[in-house]
């Protein structure tokens, strides 16, 4: 199906949708006034896993690494992406607010890259009851509470899809900045808060083969009702042979200055430490430029924490979430390996980085012109 045709399929289900939600929506377009303003509080979980129906956007993802046999004996290795972006740009929440799936995996075996952010569906916002996370969109499922979490669905084709897979932990989430409430540059505020070392097991259907899968994962939650700009970030999540682990965000502006460093240091029993800004730094090593976009990524780094240094290499340079139909807020996400001296000791580990080039970060009543055509409002 080309692209022509699928927007039109994709308009004719948004509008069913809507229909469905029934009632009559006044439907705000770019730069409404909000609808409400978010109350921040220090971060309280379960209860904050769930949605924040008074934020303009927010996103769940879990990213990770895996290794298993298939029914034939060989070997695999995978970096994943799942992830559901929440957006209440048409200003509708919590009747019907734009859910979006990014999905990526990494076939470090082939060699090869697939990932998909076209997925989207308006939806009610649903709070669990004593808290969490629960929501399908499209054919991908996540859910979690209290440090464990599920994940099904994949690829429309295929080719690629996870069966049921878990990914928990026992040690508590870390709550970055203040309480989970992190200074965000020319954004204002944001609520964050990850579960750092996560154990990862299930299945993953590789063009219909079954590979029984382990590994370890890193989840992000984030949300605010963000001051409206425009800006980007690196930003990782680092975990280490010796059972440490990193939270990184270097905060650019629309000139591309460096205007905000936020850091999270994670022991092994899950206790923090929020790193000082001025001991933080990241320098390009190497750079990626896309078939896709003509964007130019810096992909490979090397990064300086309290104690040391880390180079961060991906295992893929090809790592690109980008869309032909939504041609706004493309970005890198892959898998790295990374390597380095922390005190002294030589340490090693694995990593995902992403790279926001560019992004015109939204609050409530504020999506892009793009989604709104591709929505058909």
């Amino acid at each position: 199906m080309g692209s022509r045709a699928r927007r039109a399929r994709f308009r004719r289900l948004a509008a069913a949708a809507l229909a469905a939600l029934a009632g009559s929506l006044v439907l705000f377009t770019a730069g409404a006034s909000p609808a409400s303003a978010i109350t921040y509080h220090p971060v309280s979980l379960p209860a904050d896993e769930s949605p924040h129906v008074d934020a303009g956007m927010e996103w769940w993802y879990i990213t990770g690494h895996l290794n298993g046999k298939d029914l034939l004996g060989k070997s695999h290795s995978y970096g994943f992406e799942t992830m559901v972006v929440r957006n209440d740009g048409i200003s509708t929440a919590p009747v019907a607010t734009i859910y979006n799936v990014n999905f990526a995996i990494s076939d470090l075996t082939r060699g090869t890259y697939k990932g998909t952010k076209e997925i989207y569906s308006i939806q009610p916002d649903v709070v669990p009851p004593g808290g969490g996370y629960n929501f399908t969109v499209g054919s991908v499922h996540m859910d979690g509470k209290n440090g464990v979490n599920h994940f099904s669905g994949g690829f429309s084709d295929l080719s690629y899809s996870f069966g049921s897979m878990t990914a928990s932990q026992s040690t508590p989430a870390a709550l970055h900045g203040n309480a989970g409430i992190i200074p965000y540059g020319p954004f204002g505020q944001s609520g964050y808060y990850s579960q750092t070392n996560l154990k990862v097991n299930g299945t993953l259907f590789d063009h219909g083969m079954p590979v029984q899968v382990t590994g370890t994962a890193w989840l992000d939650h984030q949300w605010g009702d963000w001051t409206p700009g425009k800006g980007g970030w690196e930003w990782y999540s680092i975990q280490l042979s010796n059972n440490t682990q990193y939270m990184l965000y270097f905060i650019r502006d629309e000139n591309g200055n460096y205007v905000q460093t936020v850091g999270t240091l994670v022991q092994p029993n899950g206790s923090t430490t929020n790193l000082p800004p001025a001991q933080l730094s990241r320098t390009t090593t190497g750079t990626w430029t896309s078939p896709n976009t003509n964007i130019t990524y810096p992909i490979k780094s090397t990064v300086t924490v309290p104690g040391g240094t880390l180079s961060v290499t991906p295992q893929l340079p090809d790592q690109e979430v980008w869309s032909s139909l939504v041609p706004v807020g493309q970005y890198w996400e892959g898998t790295a390996t990374v390597g380095g001296t922390i005190n002294g000791q030589a340490v090693t580990g694995m990593a995902y980085a992403e790279v926001i080039p560019y992004i015109e970060m939204p609050g409530h009543g504020y999506v892009w012109q793009s989604v709104l055509d591709l929505l058909g409002l």
